[in-house]
């Protein structure tokens, strides 16, 4: 038996896995010894029995007496030991309380300590009432809390420590414990499953134990108890939890000096003879853990790799180990100069190697070479959690879902720069849209259905670097598919080790940020990045707000956080732009100097407070660590930012352009004429593949959603909309097109030059910029308008020799 280790949301007991089996046990009346507990020869026979149950971990409530630990110790059971203090108090409005507290901490660390292994983990608190915590504050509660932590581990290092919490506190932060405990009690297995989905969520890389869940068999009856926590256990293991614990093991408590007769939470009764429970709860803590999947789908699990040679080799050996029954793996080679495809060949997997296309087209090899009814995705950097197959393909069978994705992780840092590049902006990660549901998928660690994956024609190749598994996501959701959230399914997924490897990255998601524009142009601004965290200066401006309840008392009090999409926006190339034009124009207007000065110094302080707030381990959260991540911060969002904007703003090369000189057109219509083979081809069809003919020119364009007044529209940045309908006549389909400007920007863009100039200038200066930017704008908004028309009758062209179709011979009108 040695030392539990907390590694990333799990514990290990040395190189494998530890699932806390456990039962709570008293606090009893005082035996003969005046000791809380049992006569030791009923505490052995407790014992003996919790080991048939399949028990591993006995929670305790009050601190033990040695001979106790001892009898533990022989039974081979460890104990979570919980140290008791006056939680229901306003213990914080009281100095003397506060120090009888860490009193009583320091005292019980320091009797206990000597049996090391045998105490797997302290429990520093239980349940500290919501309306205390209300009245002191979370953050002074958690600043508490940490502080007895910080105590128990300067008499202990190598211990664990924990917290009892409960849903009415649930906001508290905890992040400092080794692992996070909490005490639920829901009857429905869908509320049960949704709510500890959402507890692994907001638990972090931490790992999640049940500390209290049961029955009353007076009320409930034996038969409802064995159900409920049969399907209980197995659904907290299933969900990656590291631990379940029964309250209680037997029906004899004895609480706040009297002994309780109207509540019989036990597993066994008073006289220890086992209710309908105990063989229900044996049968799942003495099987394998995670439980067997009822069915095990054949999986495939498909690895991209482009010069990975690096890394490769343990993210196949990674695989090698899954805890699943019936999957394969694919490498695919795409197009790598290095030793990627010998790595593979010397794995025993099976590889493929194709010219170099990108990444979305990497993973469309995978997918078609897949024999798996289940594609799992891993990057060729990323190590996955040996149940990481198991926790993806138990979501998706379960849920009934298209798709499911995990956390990924960092591995753990091992210098500073290595803690900053872990806690840098903009890294890859799920995003959340609910307890147990997601908006997006990220890439190095999701599974989809094969028959979902070929419902809406795979992954658009157009994302070489980045972006394809948001643009995956946005388009299951739109089939009004389910995207699962599998918190259990975790992998490790390296970081960049260096700036330049790290700006790399984000300007490769800056362009699948610009690419998604290019589908997606409408989408709100809090919808179309990629990888969306939450926001420094939500928090900072009151964006993230409490619910507790009428009187401070609601079941469920969590934090919602209204987020801020503005929140980087010092960072934006833009800004740095404007700001540098501005401190230039500081040579002729000294305001203009300040203004541009001011806005270069709050890009600095936005960069300072992101690195400030952001979290890092703790052995390495000193001052390099912090520069570096200012540094990062700084740099990262600004890079991203102006790949953005440039995929944005530019037609690909190859795009047809009209005549730079000639005159502007605008409006047109082009008509396909329906021939008897081609009689089934309708209209959605052909703007289908004419918006992804246009999209792969560089042009956004937006679909209609049934509220606007068109079809299709293409968005080209600065000010010009260009609606296109389509006319179903007898034997042919007509688009109509016309090119319209957006004159609410045009006049926001005017009044701020205006009121820019005007203050720093006079009334004519500002005049003058107005007319100069309103010329400059419109000259090019002029030279983009020149190219649409040819752009849109070679897509048309492109369209219907796909199609096989004919584009009738008739002049377009103009105006």
């Amino acid at each position: 038996m040695a030392r539990l280790v907390p590694h990333g949301k799990f514990l290990l007991d040395g190189a494998q896995k530890f699932y806390i089996r456990g039962v709570s046990y008293g606090p009893f009346p005082p035996n003969s010894r005046g000791e809380r507990y049992p006569e030791p020869e009923r505490a052995a026979a407790d014992f003996a029995l919790m080991r048939i149950l399949g028990a591993n971990v006995i929670r305790l409530y009050v601190p033990p007496p040695p001979w106790m630990v001892e009898e533990a110790q022989r039974a081979g059971l460890r104990m979570m030991l919980g140290i008791p203090w006056p939680f229901h108090m306003a213990f914080l409005d009281s100095a003397d309380m506060m120090r009888e507290i860490r009193d009583v901490v320091r005292k019980t660390v320091l009797e206990t300590r000597q049996f090391g292994e045998t105490i797997a983990a302290y429990s520093i608190g239980n349940e500290i009432r919501s309306d205390i915590v209300r009245w002191h504050g979370p953050r002074a509660v958690s600043r508490f809390l940490a502080e007895l932590r910080d105590l128990g581990k300067q008499i202990d290092p190598g211990a664990l420590f924990t917290y009892s919490n409960y849903p009415s506190a649930e906001y508290l932060d905890l992040s400092f414990l080794d692992f996070i405990s909490f005490n639920v009690y829901l009857h429905r297995e869908e509320d049960f499953r949704r709510y500890l989905t959402h507890l692994m969520g907001q638990a972090g890389e931490l790992p999640l134990v049940l500390s209290e869940t049961g029955m009353d068999t007076i009320r409930e009856g034996e038969e409802h108890q064995a159900a409920l926590l049969s399907w209980q256990c197995r659904a907290a293991f299933e969900l990656g939890l590291s631990g379940f614990i029964v309250f209680a093991f037997t029906d004899e408590w004895h609480t706040g000096g009297a002994e309780i007769t109207e509540w019989a939470f036990g597993l066994t009764r008073r006289d220890r003879s086992p209710k309908l429970a105990f063989d229900a709860i044996a049968k799942v803590f003495r099987d394998d853990l995670p439980p067997l999947l009822t069915t095990a789908p054949k999986a495939s699990v498909v690895v991209a790799a482009y010069n990975a040679a690096s890394t490769l080799g343990e993210c196949l050996s990674s695989i090698r180990e899954l805890n699943y029954p019936d999957y394969e793996t694919i490498v695919i080679d795409d197009g790598s100069t290095d030793s990627t495809s010998e790595i593979a060949n010397q794995a025993g997997v099976r590889a493929i190697r194709v010219e170099h296309c990108g990444l979305a087209g990497a993973r469309n090899a995978g997918v078609e070479a897949a024999l798996g009814e289940i594609v799992a995705f891993i990057d060729a950097d990323a190590r996955a959690d040996r149940d990481w197959l198991y926790h993806l393909v138990e979501t998706i069978t379960r849920r009934d879902a298209a798709a499911a994705a995990g956390p990924n992780f960092a591995p753990d840092p091992q210098s500073a720069r290595a803690a900053a590049m872990a806690a840098a902006p903009g890294l890859p990660r799920e995003v959340r849209a609910g307890d147990d549901r997601l908006a997006q998928l990220c890439g190095c660690n999701m599974a989809i259905t094969k028959a979902a994956l070929l419902e809406v024609g795979g992954f658009d190749p157009m994302f070489t670097t980045a972006g394809d598994d948001v643009d995956l996501s946005w388009r299951l959701v739109a089939s009004s598919e389910t995207l699962a959230y599998a918190p259990g399914a975790v992998v490790i997924h390296e970081r960049r080790a260096t700036l330049a490897a790290y700006l790399r990255q984000q300007r490769g998601y800056g362009v699948g940020e610009g690419l998604l524009f290019r589908k997606y142009p409408l989408r709100a601004a809090d919808q179309d990045g990629m990888y969306a965290g939450p926001s420094w200066i939500g928090s900072l401006l009151g964006g993230a707000r409490i619910y507790y309840g009428e009187f401070g008392r609601g079941l469920f009090q969590t934090v919602y956080s209204a987020g801020n999409s503005y929140a980087d926006l010092p960072l934006t190339i833009q800004w740095i732009a404007i700001s540098l034009i501005f401190l230039i124009l500081g040579t002729v207007n000294r305001l203009l100097g300040v203004l541009g000065a001011s806005g270069i110094a709050l890009s600095i302080l936005t960069g300072t407070a992101s690195a400030a707030s952001a979290p890092l381990q703790r052995e390495y959260s000193g001052l390099i660590a912090r520069i570096d991540l200012w540094i990062l911060s700084l740099l990262g969002p600004t890079t991203r930012s102006l790949a953005r904007e440039s995929v944005k703003w530019r037609f690909e090369p190859g795009a047809a352009g009209g005549d730079p000189n000639g005159p502007v057109k605008l409006s047109g219509e082009t008509e396909f004429v329906i021939s008897e083979s081609a009689a089934k081809i309708d209209s959605a069809t052909i703007l289908a593949a004419i918006r992804d003919a246009l999209v792969r020119r560089g042009v956004a364009v937006a679909e209609t959603d049934g509220f606007q007044s068109y079809d299709l529209e293409l968005v080209v940045p600065p000010m010009i909309r260009v609606p296109i309908n389509a006319l179903r006549k007898d034997a042919s389909i007509a688009l109509l097109w016309r090119v319209r400007s957006v004159p609410r920007r045009a006049l926001i863009a005017a009044a701020v030059t205006f009121v820019l100039l005007a203050g720093c200038f006079s009334l004519g200066a500002g005049i003058v910029g107005v007319i100069f930017a309103g010329l400059a704008v419109g000259l090019l908004a002029l030279t983009r308008a020149r190219r649409i028309p040819a752009i849109i009758s070679a897509c048309a062209a492109e369209v219907a020799g796909s199609l096989g179709i004919l584009i009738a011979k008739r002049s377009e009108d103009e105006s």
